[in-house]
């Protein structure tokens, strides 16, 4: 049984307006919100982030005015994921090649699996040298 089944939370927008849009915004994350008369919502939390319903809300200028009593635990666990570990977007990648996850660096030269790492304008850029050579210069390498 997830802790915050049979919760609430309850916010005061500064017109309906605001707390419209916030319902919609809740509404196409998946929550549950229902809005009253005088810019008032209330959340349904069964299950739902709760760090993200009061990012939402109060964003849209939402104060919270009333809870439903949580256990602390529950609160702390909801607002850090501490029952969950998140995957961030970037590490999600679908078209990534088995030999690529294993680390065995096999796939980086199958350019006929169009993937390839290589800079089409490079050989272009290093044939370009304005230097002719006849610039007495002094060497930057360094000699021990």
């Amino acid at each position: 049984m997830d802790r915050t089944e049979g919760s609430a939370i309850l916010f005061q927008f500064a017109d309906s307006g605001s707390a419209e849009d916030a319902s919609a915004t809740l509404r196409e994350l998946g929550y549950d919100p229902v809005v009253h008369e005088g810019g008032k919502l209330h959340i349904h939390m069964d299950g739902s982030d709760l760090t993200s319903a009061l990012e939402i809300a109060m964003s849209h200028g939402g104060e919270l005015l009333d809870q439903q009593p949580l256990d602390p635990l529950a609160v702390t666990g909801l607002a850090y994921g501490m029952d969950s570990i998140p995957i961030p977007a970037h590490t999600v990648n679908e078209d990534w090649t088995d030999t690529y996850t294993s680390g065995t660096g096999d796939d980086i030269v199958d350019e006929d699996a169009g993937l390839n790492n290589r800079d089409e304008d490079g050989e272009e850029l290093m044939s370009f040298h304005p230097d002719d050579g006849s610039y007495n210069f002094m060497s930057g390498d360094v000699h021990t």
